[in-house]
């Protein structure tokens, strides 16, 4: 278990440090909604109890990534439609693949494990309003879920050849009365799925990072709270598209204020520390915070409006706007191998840099348990 002077089977121990990545909120962003918090965790576990090659569990990686990529591009919008978060929902297949690739299945085990997973998927949005830990905890279930699949196929267990896409299968169940696209498991792509995954430059929900790009990125030295009259926030319908996004002050615990447009919005234009999970994690009370987003109105764009827009009014009567078609690039640089170290020293003290050094080589390690015991405290 990483961070942990502690080991457990590799259920276990996927399924603690698949919910201890998802807490930061700064996973990354891909097929199943964030495929590190889930695949990479599977591969790390059974990486180690197969005593398998550095190379192998990055191509077990891979594989997750595509999984997950894939039944994303199949179901993806159908199931979030109908109330489904794809972390559970999709993230089985992501680590059951990993799980059968390092399991060393053949291509029917593969399979069946894949349909077993998708009688594990489940996990909904409920919990984002009132910022409980299933947010966090279902990257765990799909960690978990991933492992047992390979282990049931691996036993010798089957499964219906329908379990996907029969008229009772996954698709027809969890998307019900909504387009899905099977073929999407099998067509054709310009880029694996783990090149289209991105990370994210701040913590906070997925929808709430173009707006505080466009604020940190146009107004980097923010604003006084005292010179704020009222702050308009404009963005697009589906970047308010799930329960807690709206939310108005006051939050209770770090989730609320992660997911809350209001909260990241306006943190990020008063200067706060929003690349630091714990500002959030200590802050999600900031009085400073808390008075401006009273004063914040949030609007949807017209029908087809992608760009963001923030308004600052100042009581001096100026007027400040910040529009995302400002910015020519709206990439932001992550280096993650900084905040890698600035979140992992505290718990592995002189390790950090031995971590970083292995990873960087990876592909030529001959064990991956190497890794996983620098990763101990």
């Amino acid at each position: 278990m990483i961070g942990r002077n502690a080991t457990a089977v590799a259920a276990d121990a996927a399924f603690v440090n698949a919910v201890a990545s998802h807490t930061t909120s700064q996973v990354d962003c891909g097929g199943g909604g964030h495929p590190g918090s889930f695949v990479v965790p599977v591969s790390l576990a059974l990486g180690e109890q197969y005593r398998r090659s550095g190379k192998e569990v990055l191509s077990a990686i891979v594989v997750g990534y595509e999984a997950a990529q894939r039944m994303d591009m199949a179901a993806a919008a159908a199931l979030h439609s109908n109330g489904f978060r794809a972390v559970p929902a999709i993230g089985v297949f992501g680590a059951a693949a990993s799980a059968s690739v390092l399991s060393g299945l053949d291509t029917s085990q593969f399979a069946n494990a894949l349909n077993f997973a998708a009688n594990m998927a489940g996990g909904f949005y409920g919990a984002f309003s009132d910022g409980t830990m299933e947010v966090d905890v279902q990257s765990g279930f799909a960690a978990r879920a991933g492992v047992t699949a390979a282990a049931l196929a691996g036993a010798g267990g089957e499964t219906s050849p329908r379990t996907l896409d029969g008229a009772a299968g996954f698709f027809s169940t969890f998307a019900r009365d909504r387009d899905y696209e099977v073929g999407a498991l099998t067509a054709e792509t310009t880029a694996l799925g783990i090149h289209t995954a991105w990370s994210k430059p701040f913590s906070g929900c997925k929808a709430n990072q173009e707006t505080m790009l466009v604020i940190r990125a146009l107004q980097p030295a923010g604003f006084p709270p005292s010179e704020i009259e009222r702050v308009i926030v404009t963005r697009g319908w589906n970047d308010y598209d799930a329960p807690g996004i709206q939310a108005a002050p006051p939050y209770h615990n770090m989730v609320q204020a992660l997911l809350s447009a209001r909260f990241t919005s306006i943190a990020a234009l008063l200067g706060k520390p929003v690349t630091d999970s714990r500002y959030f994690k200590e802050s999600f009370g900031d009085p400073d915070v808390e008075e401006i987003a009273h004063k914040t109105t949030l609007l949807t764009a017209e029908a087809g409006g992608e760009t963001v827009t923030v308004e600052v009014v100042l009581k001096n009567g100026q007027t400040h706007t910040l529009r995302s078609s400002d910015i020519p690039d709206t990439s932001w640089d992550v280096d993650l191998t900084s905040r890698f170290e600035r979140l992992a020293a505290p718990r592995l003290q002189g390790a950090t840099r031995s971590v970083l050094d292995l990873v960087a080589k990876l592909d030529s390690a001959p064990d991956i348990g190497a890794l996983m015991q620098l990763v101990r405290a």
